[in-house]
């Protein structure tokens, strides 16, 4: 699917077990669940179960930060064991160097390469895998594409698009030329959003057509819940109207403008309405002090971090979800929000208007608009039956279409064609050649 604009292991103790499997996948990403952080890439990790399911063999590969002596801040990650299973899923961790404050700039796809370039080859050795998918354009697809090259495997790459797409580029021209680097070397691009897919055309010409495949959520943990017993199961009011955010605490999902725009509502009619926060970043003493400040420790709940699997269930208890970011690629959370059947309100950023109907099945407000942001919020929450038909609308186009099933059904669409091609195309040179390190991260 093109965009509107045009064309668009044995020796790492970590064995999968045998079976008939359609493909054979190694999967390359940076964001994955760990013992340091276990909701990071939470999206992709749904993803490659999904696969499984359908009946591929799926092994991941994802980098962690070599924690230097002196940085107690990384001093975590060496907790992450090398080799580890998730949900059955066999996840190898190799050390990657990086610095605080992404001091790397783009050095950090040299570095992704040099730390699993050696873990590839030698599972490509004994389980040979059918293709790389690697998630986000860099680091992890230029350091496949380099890989892939190297070893004779077709690349994939999903570009999710907020950062990788329509952000690094515009920090600096070497972030530009790396990012180009790695569109024109993948021998297939998936875009989470025809957003995403429009900012890839935009930088350079993609080998092949851009396949338009969105995020998904998982019915197990959010489908229709009734509202009044998961409000009583969390300890939640009854008989107040309820708003959610989900998510990091960071500048870039413009919750101090959620903030502000309940201290706007303060004053209505509903300013008995209860904003519930889940998610932790840095933000957090700030955002807590501005509550503070602005007299609504009775309005805003900080949850904290909560399981994945959990988060279904503050969906349920929920009125509406809302999202506020400056930027998206196209936000899992949606997704969720709306298997689930909860109206959304959201900036109108990224992809996101590719999920939320305006008027429809939530309200769209333009990006750091406090006024209208307070506006939608409010008038969803003082007109529930209004917000309850939207959710249920939501629920209907998204239970077909929005799953993690029938993302892994149309990803696998994309595999086969790119097999197809790699054993009829012959192949051509990757950024770096054949002259590859081997894995020389400490």
């Amino acid at each position: 699917m093109g965009s509107r604009r045009g064309k668009i292991i044995s020796d790492t103790g970590c064995d999968a077990p045998e079976g008939e499997c359609s493909v054979r996948i190694l999967i390359l990403s940076h964001l994955y669940p760990s013992a340091v952080d276990d909701t990071a890439g939470t999206f992709v990790h749904q993803q490659v179960r999904a696969l499984r399911e359908c009946g591929n063999d799926v092994r991941v590969i994802s980098p962690v930060g070599w924690a230097p002596p002196g940085f107690p801040r990384w001093a975590a990650h060496r907790s992450v064991p090398r080799c580890t299973r998730i949900d059955e899923v066999p996840v190898l961790h190799p050390r990657m160097i990086m610095l605080p404050g992404a001091k790397l700039g783009p050095s950090i796809v040299h570095s992704a390469l040099r730390a699993v370039i050696g873990p590839m080859r030698r599972i490509h050795r004994d389980w040979p895998f059918d293709l790389v998918h690697a998630h986000m354009l860099v680091p992890d697809g230029w350091a496949a594409a380099s890989a892939g090259h190297a070893l004779g495997v077709p690349v994939v790459a999903t570009a999710h698009g907020s950062a990788d797409v329509l952000q690094l580029p515009g920090r600096s021209p070497a972030w530009r030329r790396t990012v180009i680097e790695a569109i024109t070397e993948l021998d297939q691009i998936i875009a989470v959003s025809h957003a995403v897919a429009d900012g890839v055309v935009d930088l350079a010409r993609p080998r092949h057509d851009i396949r338009i495949i969105p995020n998904g959520a998982d019915p197990a943990h959010f489908s229709g819940r009734d509202r009044i017993e998961a409000r009583q199961t969390l300890g939640l009011p009854l008989d107040r109207p309820i708003a959610l955010f989900v998510g990091h605490l960071t500048d870039l999902k413009g919750i101090a403008n959620l903030i502000e725009a309940v201290g706007s509502n303060a004053a209505h009619a509903h300013g008995g309405a209860l904003l519930a926060i889940v998610g932790e970043g840095p933000l957090r003493t700030h955002l807590e002090t501005r509550v503070g400040e602005l007299g609504l420790t009775n309005s805003v709940r900080f949850v904290g971090r909560v399981a994945h699997e959990d988060v279904g269930a503050w969906m349920g208890a929920s009125d509406v979800v809302v999202l506020p970011s400056l930027s998206e690629g196209l936000p899992t959370v949606i997704c969720e929000a709306m298997v689930v059947g909860r109206a959304v309100v959201a900036t109108a950023v990224g992809g996101t208007p590719e999920l939320v109907d305006n008027g429809v099945t939530g309200l769209l407000v333009p990006p750091s608009n406090v006024p209208a942001l307070a506006d939608a919020l409010r008038g969803l929450l003082e007109t529930p039956g209004r917000a309850a038909q939207m959710g249920a609308v939501a629920a209907r186009r998204a239970r077909g279409t929005l799953t993690w099933e029938a993302v892994a059904q149309q990803i696998e669409s994309v595999y086969r064609e790119v097999i197809d091609r790699q054993h009829t195309t012959a192949r051509v040179g990757g950024p770096v050649g054949d002259n590859l390190p081997d894995n020389t991260a400490p």
